[in-house]
């Protein structure tokens, strides 16, 4: 029997039935004793069995402790803490609404999640907090089919809830939701046995709004007018051969200078196309570990294309440079893969450091990478000139401070000023010291005389 039961006598106390687990190490039944009677593990020594004291790696079968048999604890214990004067009330144990109101002026109110529609609550949360998106909304007056007005007036009433709201209650998106998913059926797939909505991917979502919505829709506003995007085709934005001037592609295009080379021999000579994106793709494998090297490594890849020169599918090596970067550029970490081995998706949970600022420019093209760098110069001209006109600001102020304060040039300086040199003996010169004599005298009585004339005349008359 491994298990058996020990008394430990510990000062004028005396603890009956304390388990003891013969095959357990003796650290386990000093913390069962640290337990019963506050004494540190590394004050206790206990007694009563062959060799005098129980060490720590001492085997209890080898010392030959017996049912009932009694032990001595020796040890001071710790003095027990006293209990608050005021209770400790732990944000756990508060109601959600109590702990949304203590930081209700901070946090901006949430969305409820109704049922799988986290996907698209965090696509909200990210978009709403856009003050072009928002402006556009606001100024949407209701062009197209009933289905688009019904979906975006009800997203303009949802960001009107959310900018009104605060953390101490949430929105429920209800209406939203609903259009939301009349629009996009592809997000209203119910679960097996119809027991609610299937989860769905953020990104899909995301994708949705910006290339369903914003950019088929809106349109950046133009001073007072409405946002509505009357053309099905608006124009090329500015210096762009793909993106056009919709709200979409306006914040959040990326043009891109795609190279493909055949990899197989008899294809076609390597060429270049414009293409565009709302989003850089992070791919994720077990060697990533940074945002920007994961963004490096996804720009250059292998894939398979048609090759009009072999009349099949053939690989084609394809290569990547950013030719237009958008005011928000939204990153996709691509976390879920196909396994061919289980013919299912499968998703990466390996995690990936990000900087606060993310500089992207040796991925760009040599076209861009001169326009920012010419824009960074005027930046840092225009911080040098503002840094300069304030220390010369600062300087004026500190010197008319100091004119302010400096006293008054008076008549009464004058004459104080005259009294001193009077007083003050001239100093002979080598010439007078080698025998001026009573010439000398005279000389310097009759300077004192022109300083005193001097000082008698009326001062500057100050206003």
């Amino acid at each position: 029997m491994s298990t058996i039961n020990v008394t430990v006598k510990w000062g004028k106390k005396k603890f009956e039935a304390v388990e003891l687990d013969k095959s357990a190490p003796v650290d386990l039944f000093k913390a069962q004793l640290f337990a019963l009677t506050n004494v540190p593990v590394e004050r206790q020594k206990i007694m009563g069995v062959k060799g005098g004291t129980v060490k720590d790696g001492a085997d209890w079968e080898a010392l030959g402790v017996k049912q009932g048999q009694v032990l001595m604890l020796m040890g001071s214990a710790e003095a027990v803490p006293e209990a608050p004067a005021e209770k400790t009330i732990f944000v756990e144990d508060m109601p959600a609404v109590d702990v949304a109101a203590l930081t209700a002026s901070k946090n901006p109110g949430g969305l409820t999640n109704l049922g799988n529609t986290c996907y698209l609550n965090s696509s909200l949360q990210v978009m709403i907090r856009i003050p072009e998106v928002s402006l556009a909304l606001q100024k949407y007056a209701g062009t197209g089919g009933e289905s688009e007005k019904a979906l975006l007036f009800a997203m303009r009433e949802l960001v009107g809830e959310l900018e009104r709201s605060n953390a101490t209650q949430e929105v429920r998106p209800f209406k939203f939701v609903s259009v939301f998913r009349q629009n996009f059926p592809m997000f209203a797939q119910q679960a097996e046995g119809g027991r609610g909505f299937v989860q769905q991917d953020a990104q899909e979502c995301w994708s949705t709004l910006v290339t369903n919505v914003l950019a088929q829709r809106l349109k950046l506003p133009d001073g007072g007018a409405p946002s509505d995007l009357d053309n099905a085709s608006p124009p090329l934005l500015p210096h762009q051969q793909e993106l056009r001037d919709n709200l979409g592609d306006a914040l959040f295009g990326v043009e891109k200078v795609t190279r493909y080379a055949c990899a197989e021999a008899g294809g076609e000579e390597p060429y270049e196309k414009r293409e565009k994106d709302t989003v850089l793709k992070c791919h994720i494998n077990e060697k990533t570990a940074h945002l920007y090297t994961a963004v490096e490594a996804s720009l250059s890849e292998s894939i398979e294309k048609h090759s009009a020169a072999l009349g099949r599918e053939a690989l084609f090596d394809k290569t990547e440079q950013i030719a237009r970067l958008p005011p928000y550029l939204a990153v996709n970490f691509v976390r879920f893969q196909y396994r061919k081995d289980t013919e299912k998706r499968a998703k990466i949970l390996r995690p990936i450091s990000f900087p606060d600022v993310l500089d992207v420019r040796n991925l760009c093209t040599k076209e861009l990478q001169a326009n920012i760098a010419s824009h960074n110069n005027r930046l840092e001209e225009a911080r040098d000139k503002a840094a300069a006109d304030k220390a010369a600001a600062d300087k004026a102020a500190a010197d008319k401070a100091a004119a302010a304060a400096a006293p008054a040039d008076t008549g009464e300086h004058t004459l104080a000023g005259a009294a001193a040199l009077a007083a003050k003996p001239a100093e002979p010169t080598p010439m007078e010291t080698e025998g001026a004599g009573s010439s000398g005298e005279a000389d310097r009585s009759k300077a004192v005389e022109e300083i005193h004339a001097e000082a008698a005349r009326p001062g500057p008359v100050l206003n």
